[in-house]
């Protein structure tokens, strides 16, 4: 029982360390890692939807169909009151190339105009060397897409799977 007690606080204390070194000191939510994209999307105080996109399934229709999901929300909910991130992880990290996105680059490009963040995992860059030059200028990079994913959900965003 002591070992079990021991192995649950180092786990807990190994994700706060994790969770800080993500956190601002205000208490929102920045995206880390190395490629930063500058946004010019909906301030703080006008948010009033909070929305995260999980991709992980290498599935243009899946693609597609969260693109088109986001331009349906803007048309209810003015992109000035959202924040809406879409994260890759996994296989999916293959449709943020440059060579794979030519059918979706230009609605990307314009949905990151009205703010939409773009994040590829940069473990599943590794695992299938995919190099930061190779991603859209609209994409950021997140050390692991499953944390940003817990990041983000921790400071309110709600969580679709497509």
């Amino acid at each position: 029982m002591s070992r079990y007690f021991q192995a649950v606080c180092f786990v807990t204390i190994i994700f706060t360390g994790l969770w800080l070194a993500h956190a601002d000191e205000r208490g929102r939510y920045e995206p880390q890692g190395q490629k930063e994209v500058a946004q010019e999307g909906p301030k703080q105080m006008d948010i009033k939807r909070k929305v995260v996109f999980h991709l992980d399934w290498d599935q243009e229709e899946r693609l597609l169909m969260t693109l088109e999901n986001t331009k349906n929300l803007f048309k209810k909910i003015s992109p000035h009151q959202c924040a809406v991130c879409m994260v890759a992880n996994g296989k999916t990290v293959n449709l943020f190339r440059k060579d794979g996105a030519t059918k979706y680059a230009v609605e990307m490009e314009d949905l990151h105009r009205q703010g939409v963040r773009f994040k590829a995992c940069r473990n599943a860059m590794a695992k299938d060397k995919v190099d930061e030059a190779d991603l859209l200028e609209v994409c950021g990079i997140v050390p692991a897409g499953g944390l940003e994913i817990i990041n983000l959900q921790h400071h309110g965003f709600e969580y679709i799977k497509p």
